[in-house]
């Protein structure tokens, strides 16, 4: 009894601080869209580390890759919860493509649409289409972009899948392309499914489930790169899925 009142204590002070920085970034927003790209990125970068560090987030790097990716790539990961966006952030500032669900979320889904994220409707091929053309421009324009090729979220435990439309933009724009792999787990590497975003949980009730665990660990693992210009979409996909159910594989033995 003592233990879930303490719990239930922590949550809602980690809670009621992290509604504090959502209403600070809700005042920049307004000014956000007309700051530099420079300014923008670091903002992004220093706002995601505010939010990991509130509800005791503690993520750490590892790879192969440069610390920091060239600019204009296009990186790649795999996908288990929301929280992907900010850990990933908080190493690599970066515009993501997200479905266009979350857009519609309480709150952030506007902050999202404010920092540049794009959004896709995974039910209209028209749409793979247009933001691929979106993609390339800002990967020509020397702006790294994130993308999930899953399409949703997934169950950390099963192996990855990549859809490959949306790497047609670093073939396009004939830059490279970063595969990460992100491993959510507790102190001790064991793999933690507290995280987990699956479809039947709402936003709400997945941070809740987040604000209450004491403690939750990530790694993110940069791999080798990979060049695209004149590769195929399908090829990539296939090569980057094997990269990262690999090193997921080896994090979940260790």
């Amino acid at each position: 009894m003592l233990r879930t009142t303490l719990s239930l204590a922590r949550a809602s002070v980690r809670l009621s601080r992290l509604g504090l920085h959502i209403g600070y970034a809700l005042g920049i927003a307004c000014v956000y869209p007309a700051w530099r790209p420079a300014w923008q990125s670091r903002f992004r970068q220093r706002w995601a580390r505010g939010v990991l560090q509130l509800l005791n987030v503690r993520y750490a790097e590892q790879g192969t890759s440069s610390p920091t990716p060239v600019a204009g790539s296009l990186l790649v990961a795999n996908h288990i919860s929301w929280l992907d966006i900010f850990v990933i952030n908080a190493a690599m500032p970066a515009h993501f493509v997200a479905k266009s669900e979350v857009g519609a979320w309480p709150v952030l889904g506007w902050l999202v649409q404010r920092s540049g994220t794009l959004f896709v409707r995974r039910d209209r091929r028209s749409d793979a289409v247009q933001v691929n053309r979106s993609i390339t421009c800002l990967l020509q324009r020397g702006e790294s972009v994130v993308v999930f090729p899953q399409g949703t979220s997934t169950d950390a435990t099963q192996p990855v899948q990549f859809h490959a439309a949306l790497l047609q933009s670093a073939i396009d724009a004939e830059t490279r392309l970063h595969p990460l792999a992100v491993y959510y787990h507790d102190a001790h590497g064991r793999r933690l499914a507290a995280t987990d975003f699956l479809g039947e949980s709402s936003f709400l009730q997945s941070l809740w489930r987040i604000a209450c665990t004491p403690r939750i660990d990530v790694t993110l693992t940069r791999l080798p790169a990979m060049d695209c210009a004149g590769q195929n979409r399908r090829t990539i996909a296939a090569q980057a899925q094997q990269a990262v159910n690999a090193s997921l594989m080896q994090l979940a033995r260790v």
